[in-house]
């Protein structure tokens, strides 16, 4: 049985065929259009006609949620950081915007939620922000919070495990697999495990990822050094008014 379904209302107005066997084929019986996107569809079938793996293959362990904290009102000496969306983007992690537990809360934290260098960070919640990974790579005491989960890939690198996820590929099936009412949206676990990939890339993404990561830090490194350079001009921009 076949449905016409619309895409995103008043953003779109092309019209999806769907069937059972289709809503069937997820295991949250997705109905929406973009999980019967036709040209997503057909991108996965090719993909899996060439060659694929799933993302669960190489990630044996249960992924690590945070909890919701008990922020302090301000940062003291002693305090511990904890990453939350905000702080994950452009693949790290931006320090200002983590909020702050105290030091006897995280000792109270089960470990495999205290961050260890090689984590790989994913936000899973709040609509655009879903699917942002970063590679935790920071000296310190850190922790996630309820929107965030560490992944720990045996078999496949974690930076590789980074790239893959933000890949084009792989940010369209964070687009498919979002569940849940708007504004609380969702992808899971099984969701996640269930990406696929092409096998080939498993020869090469080693190399290009560390290519690519040392390309992005280049080009980071030259931003802060321009952010720098504007906060100057600005600064002598204001003395000049009074």
């Amino acid at each position: 049985m076949d449905d016409l379904m619309n895409s995103d209302a008043g953003l779109d107005s092309r019209m999806f065929s769907s069937s059972l066997a289709l809503i069937a084929s997820s295991h949250t019986a997705r109905c929406d259009s973009k999980y019967a996107d036709p040209l997503v569809i057909e991108k996965l079938k090719r993909v899996r006609q060439a060659g694929c793996f799933e993302l669960g293959e190489y990630l044996p362990e249960p992924f690590i949620k945070g909890i919701q904290p008990d922020y302090l009102d301000q940062a003291t000496d002693d305090s511990v950081p904890v990453i939350n969306t905000l702080a994950i983007r452009n693949l790290s992690v931006t320090q200002g915007d983590c909020k702050h537990i105290a030091r006897e809360d995280f000792n109270d934290l089960s470990k495999d939620r205290r961050l260890v260098a090689g984590d790989v960070l994913l936000t899973v919640d709040g609509g655009v922000s879903i699917g942002k990974p970063c590679l935790f790579d920071m000296v310190g005491s850190y922790t996630i919070d309820s929107h965030v989960v560490v992944l720990r890939p045996q078999g496949l690198k974690p930076l590789a495990l980074v790239y893959l996820l933000a890949s084009a590929f792989g940010q369209c099936q964070f687009r498919r697999a979002e569940s849940g009412a708007s504004g609380q949206t969702t992808v899971t676990e099984d969701d996640v495990r269930r990406f696929i990939f092409p096998r080939k890339l498993l020869s090469t993404i080693d190399t290009v990822a560390a290519r690519m990561e040392a390309e992005r830090r280049r080009v980071v490194a030259a931003r802060n050094v321009l952010d720098i350079e504007e906060a100057r001009i600005w600064a002598q921009l204001e003395k000049g008014w009074y």
